[in-house]
């Protein structure tokens, strides 16, 4: 998929992750692999874990627009695999789609834990240490939850790998507290990961 993000994609992307006062948006802990310390992606699958169709939609095509803004091509899964609700995606599939568009990477995002904090472990990156692994791994976590009140809180946990070796690149994990709505949560959650990944080298340089 080769594709320019138009500014229209941009206003909207800026509008979703715009929070409220009263919402937080939290690193609760990070992992990077020094052995990618020099390395740019370029080109990415994003794969959601999540159950809701709307909101891995939403969530999937969050991280693409991103992504593009930045200068990495990407692809969402559900563009590349569709399926059907509830069934899981097959390594060969994967790494069919991977071949096809020369992905470079391949980032899975997923929740880990509602109304729960620091459920990250510094050690969880040794575990699930290949993207599929930890895809299927994480469906054991894959219900978004309701947010409603002012009172909502839980933990999102985004990995990058390399598509090529498997190797985990990038690790991290998000606590939200108290957004309005499923879109300003989303919002929050892509907006910090691509922070994170910038901070840590992997995107491409941009003009000062």
């Amino acid at each position: 998929m080769r594709k320019a993000l138009s500014v229209l994609s941009v206003v909207a992307c800026a509008m979703l992750m715009v929070a409220c006062a009263r919402s937080h948006t939290k690193v609760v802990q990070a992992h990077m692999n020094e052995d990618y310390a020099d390395r740019r992606i370029r080109d990415v699958m994003v794969i959601a874990v999540v159950e809701d169709h709307r909101v891995r939609t939403i969530l999937e095509k969050h991280f693409v627009d991103w992504f593009d803004a930045l200068g990495v091509e990407a692809i969402n899964s559900l563009d590349a695999l569709p399926m059907d609700d509830d069934s899981q995606l097959e390594k060969a599939d994967i790494l069919a789609v991977l071949e096809k568009y020369e992905n470079d990477t391949v980032v899975i995002t997923h929740l880990v834990g509602f109304r729960e904090s620091e459920v990250f472990s510094r050690d969880r990156p040794r575990f699930y240490g290949n993207y599929f692994g930890f895809y299927r791994y994480t469906w054991g976590y894959a219900t978004w939850p309701t947010i409603y009140g002012e009172r909502a809180q839980f933990n999102i946990e985004t990995r990058l790998y390399d598509a090529k070796t498997e190797s985990l690149i990038w690790a991290g994990e998000l606590k939200l507290v108290n957004p309005k709505t499923t879109g300003e949560a989303i919002g929050q959650v892509v907006k910090t990961v691509m922070l994170e990944l910038d901070k840590a080298g992997l995107l491409p340089e941009r003009a000062p």
